[in-house]
């Protein structure tokens, strides 16, 4: 079992496209396809060795036309390739986790879906086969203005009530590797812990029950829980956070780390079709992904 990609809804899927290609070093696999549903199309692109997909509605009704209309652009879901679906999907049902959407279309062509009510706000997509991928190297390079930056997905970040029941349900479920255990974060108002699903990063955030508020209270009030925002590595912050703003793209969220000096923002939302994308500086970046 592997990710193969995570999955943004977008309005419009031109528009999205060109904001990734001009703020990130990104490298696209296909052009506008249909999607096995016939009501939607997709396209996909590579950020290093992260993939990502983009999806918008193509038909009136369409299940990315009521995403939208109920939450907003933005992330969708995580899809994953299992050679041992039928096994998985047994496993998960028989564990009282609620599939849905399934979908089959030969012996080796099914997918099926856990509903968000079972799996903390995230919509996780099964496929039994994909298309074969060739391996990419996990950093990539991007000019912002003048300078040369080294960009790579660090992981994607999904917000929950509860770390430990989380970490439990992908545990039990998951061919999953524990990295950082429940900890406070940069700043007293959350705590965090992330694990390893075949070498790709998933962090869990929730509130710190000794400093109560803060962004994820506000969040899980408005949204509930489920995807929260993508985290990228750069060894240089200050010229992409110039270039960006140049750009009228809003930076929010700053802050410099007390114990390393290490910077962190995010792009807003609302600039970058509903995901929270956020930054942060790695000036020793390697290949490898860090998990603190």
């Amino acid at each position: 079992m592997h990710v193969n990609h995570l999955s943004i809804a977008v309005r419009d899927m031109d528009a999205a496209l060109a904001f990734f290609r001009r703020h990130f070093p990104i490298e696209p696999m296909h052009d506008r396809l249909p999607g096995h549903t016939g009501d939607y199309v997709w396209c996909d692109f590579f950020l290093g060795d992260f993939k990502l997909e983009l999806i918008a509605s193509d038909a009136p009704g369409s299940f990315v036309e009521r995403f939208i209309a109920k939450r907003g652009e933005g992330l969708h879901h995580l899809s994953l390739e299992d050679p041992d679906f039928e096994r998985t999907i047994t496993t998960l049902e028989r564990g009282g986790v609620r599939i849905v959407d399934r979908f089959e279309s030969g012996p080796d062509e099914k997918t099926a879906f856990i509903s968000p009510r079972s799996a903390f706000g995230t919509l996780i997509q099964f496929w039994k086969a994909m298309d074969p991928q060739p391996s990419r190297a996990p950093i990539a390079t991007h000019r912002y203005g003048s300078t040369d930056v080294r960009v790579r997905v660090n992981h994607v970040s999904i917000a929950v009530r509860d770390i430990d029941a989380a970490l439990a349900f992908f545990t039990r479920f998951f061919p999953v590797t524990l990295g950082v255990a429940p900890r406070v974060g940069y700043e007293p108002s959350f705590r965090f812990a992330n694990f390893l699903l075949n070498g790709y990063k998933i962090e869990l955030i929730g509130e710190n029950p000794e400093h109560p508020g803060g962004f994820i209270r506000d969040y899980l009030t408005k949204r509930g829980e489920g995807f929260h925002h993508v985290s990228i590595d750069v060894d240089r912050l200050g010229p992409v956070l110039d270039a960006l703003e140049r750009d009228g793209v809003r930076i929010v969220g700053r802050f410099k780390r007390p114990r390393d000096g290490r910077e962190t923002a995010f792009i807003s939302p609302r600039s970058a079709f509903g995901v929270l994308i956020q930054f942060w500086e790695h000036p020793e970046m390697t290949a490898e992904h860090a998990l603190d």
